[in-house]
């Protein structure tokens, strides 16, 4: 019951959103300029907020991030090995390998990890928020690189213009990355945060996730959902099953535990990023697999992420 309390308001939102776009209520213009609220300003606010305000950023999440990091590198090696078993074309195997390594972080996982401990003091909860937010940060630069390595691999005979240069620009201007940095910077220099601005950046960091998410199950709905083949079922069995798995013999061999721990399987059992087709479409990936992928690793993170959760809790 208690795993069902923290994961209900989260995909409860999800099929909400779902629901809002099957009625016309919720359309594709209005979707985008949600996302883009959330991911220019609501969360870099909260980001920002939240690592300025905790009670100083632990060395251990330094382990915390290489956890994820080495999670994120093998379940990437291993898409790269498994999309030939699972029948997947070779014009498809960066497109398999980024849906299984690019999880879902920010908006899924993040208040998924915010409901398991809101019952700890306000301390652990912005402590485990920033410890989060790093990690997510640090995992972001890498989700670029490898997903643009692995796209660019599938089309390396065609004669296009190169998007690496583009990929870095996007790392070195990502809202949230900037954010991690300035919450980093606030945190060092032990600047009070003002009480007025407390006062308007806790309403406005709230909002990013409630609105992200009934944003992703609205894009969700709007997904032709056309590839149901051996190459969506190694996704799911990549991205739900082994993903979380490595997540745990991580935190075994690396002494991780704690909210550290609850971060780190939280993280590695979340479903594909919807942001994974965005980058497929741009880099003339397989985009039927992306966003069946989406759809399916989604529906399944409800396991897996319950499994985190009681493993962790």
């Amino acid at each position: 019951m208690h795993i069902i309390t923290i994961l209900f308001p989260v995909f409860g939102l999800i099929v909400f959103g779902g629901w809002l776009r099957h009625i016309g209520f919720l359309g594709p213009t209005m979707e985008a300029e949600m996302n883009r609220f959330c991911y220019f300003i609501a969360l870099p606010t909260f980001i920002v907020h939240r690592i300025a305000t905790s009670p100083g950023v632990d060395l251990t999440a330094l382990s915390t991030i290489l956890a994820l990091l080495i999670t994120t590198t093998a379940a990437w090696i291993l898409g790269v090995i498994l999309a030939p078993v699972f029948r997947s074309p070779k014009r498809s195997l960066g497109t398999f390998s980024q849906l299984g390594f690019r999880g879902n972080l920010a908006y899924v996982g993040i208040p998924v990890i915010l409901n398991a401990l809101a019952d700890q003091g306000e301390d652990i909860q912005n402590a485990a928020a920033a410890e989060a937010m790093l990690v997510i940060g640090s995992t972001v630069l890498l989700y670029n690189l490898l997903g643009v390595v692995g796209l660019e691999w599938d089309r390396r005979h065609e004669h296009e213009n190169n998007p690496f240069r583009k990929c870095l620009i996007s790392i070195a201007t990502n809202p949230l990355l900037l954010a991690c940095v300035a919450g980093l910077i606030w945190n060092g220099l032990s600047i009070p945060m003002p009480h007025v601005v407390t006062r308007m950046a806790q309403p406005v960091g709230s909002t990013a996730f409630p609105l992200a998410l009934i944003a992703i199950g609205s894009r969700i709905r709007s997904l032709q959902l056309h590839h149901f083949g051996l190459p969506l079922i190694g996704v799911v069995l990549l991205k739900n099953g082994i993903s979380l798995g490595l997540g745990v013999g991580l935190c075994h061999l690396m002494g991780i535990t704690g909210s550290s721990q609850v971060i780190v399987l939280i993280l590695a059992a979340c479903p594909s990023a919807v942001a994974t087709y965005v980058l497929v479409d741009q880099l003339n990936g397989d985009r039927e697999l992306a966003a069946s992928s989406i759809a399916i690793t989604s529906v399944a993170s409800i396991v897996s992420l319950s499994v985190a959760l009681y493993l962790a809790l």
